[in-house]
């Protein structure tokens, strides 16, 4: 039998109010509501009370089969202090949720379409993350898919810096499909990512290692050499060196267009002096063959790297003879090499965001580079010019304009 409820409306300093128990509310929590005049209030209580009693008159028709299940329901939800009327509300809410989401494979296409702007190297990626989800759950709703299952297809079976990297990828899509509203983005929060080693410990060349691979690049790739230098004195990355055209590099700068940079975003590089005594003996050319290229240069300069045969002789050791080990090539090597001496140089690091094309605050750049250089070292290292030249006298580091 259903409770009889009173809902008599009460005077106070800010209207008439009608308190309303929580099983007659939309949201399942006790309600207060406020009117201007006791006429209002009491049309509002007379609607409530006929609710109440409709509510009471179908409690009493309800089937013997629903009050033994709502029974049962009762007692399982009973540990957890939840109300059968709340458990039900919290299950039409998943449930809106999933038939709000969309099969994973559709939205992934959907994606991708939407990201067909980007560069060639990026889209490869997204679609090679892409794939992997896919082949395992291609089929699930976005919403149904657990944690643990994105755990599996992203970080299990690989190593630290793969699992690292797909993460990137799958959580550029996973937040574009939460802005759908087709995922919740706590699932792929609790991803957990291996621990790799620690990123601060950078590798880059000396002064005299830097100055040999030039040296080496000089006499035998005359072509490479422009491309070396603006890595190691102006930082720009391999795969915005590949885009760079001649007209990019002036006498008035290095000029870094969004359809080059990485991040998208523009940059201008005013050369060092060193740089510019570099660029004027070797004008900028794009550069044939440079991974080919490259490879035989490091070779040449002592690296354990494996030159292209056409470029390089290969030493054959005598019988029962062994090559000494090679030391192995520092992954960004000539990039890192200029952050760091420009850093131990004076180069602000605020200086050094922009022209590395960074964004944010200069947290990073300061663990990877202060400290990693002496100043000396740096000195030496921005006076490596074109062999039969004289170093610059003003030695100055790399500045950039956003």
């Amino acid at each position: 039998m259903a409770r009889h409820t009173k809902f008599t409306p009460i005077e106070t300093p800010a209207g008439w109010r009608l308190n309303v128990p929580a099983r007659f509310t939309q949201t399942g929590k006790r309600e207060r509501h406020f009117y201007r005049t006791q006429r209002e209030a009491k049309a509002a209580a007379k609607l409530l009370k006929d609710s109440a009693a409709e509510f009471g008159h179908q409690s009493q028709a309800i089937r013997p089969s629903l009050a033994e299940d709502a029974t049962a329901a009762a007692i399982l939800l009973e540990p957890w202090g939840v109300s059968l009327l709340e458990a039900a509300r919290i299950v039409a809410a998943i449930r809106t949720k999933e038939f709000a989401s969309r099969p994973l494979a559709e939205a992934t296409a959907a994606w991708l379409l939407a990201c067909e702007h980007l560069r060639k190297a990026t889209l490869t990626g997204y679609k090679q993350t892409i794939g992997k989800l896919e082949a395992d759950l291609g089929e699930k709703l976005l919403a149904a898919i657990t944690t643990d299952e994105l755990q599996a297809v992203i970080v299990n079976g690989t190593t630290p810096s793969v699992a690292a990297h797909r993460y990137r990828h799958a959580r550029a899509f996973w937040r574009w499909s939460c802005a759908k509203g087709w995922c919740q983005p706590e699932t792929l929060d609790r991803v957990e990512l291996p621990k790799v080693r620690n990123e601060s410990e950078i590798g880059f060349l000396t002064p005299q290692q830097a100055e040999t691979l030039l040296r080496i690049a000089e006499t035998k790739f005359p072509q490479a050499v422009a491309s070396y230098a603006l890595q190691l004195f102006a930082g720009i990355r391999v795969e915005e060196l590949a885009r760079l055209e001649a007209e990019n590099v002036t006498a008035d700068g290095i000029e870094l267009g969004a359809s080059i940079t990485k991040k998208g975003r523009r940059r201008h590089i005013t050369p060092s002096a060193t740089l510019a005594a570099w660029l004027a003996k070797h004008p900028f050319k794009p550069c044939p063959n440079w991974r080919r290229i490259d490879r035989a240069c490091r070779y040449l300069a002592g690296w354990g790297v494996a030159p292209p045969p056409e470029l390089v002789n290969l030493p054959k050791p005598k019988k029962g003879e062994s090559l000494p080990p090679r030391p192995d090539w520092p992954s960004n090597a000539l990039r890192h090499s200029h952050a760091s001496y420009a850093v131990a140089s004076g180069a602000a690091l605020e200086t050094l965001l922009f022209e590395f094309g960074h964004t944010g605050n200069a947290s990073v750049l300061r663990a990877h580079y202060v400290g990693k250089a002496s100043k000396k070292q740096a000195l030496a290292f921005f006076a490596i010019v074109p062999e039969g030249m004289k170093a610059p006298a003003a030695i100055q580091p790399v500045e950039s304009v956003a």
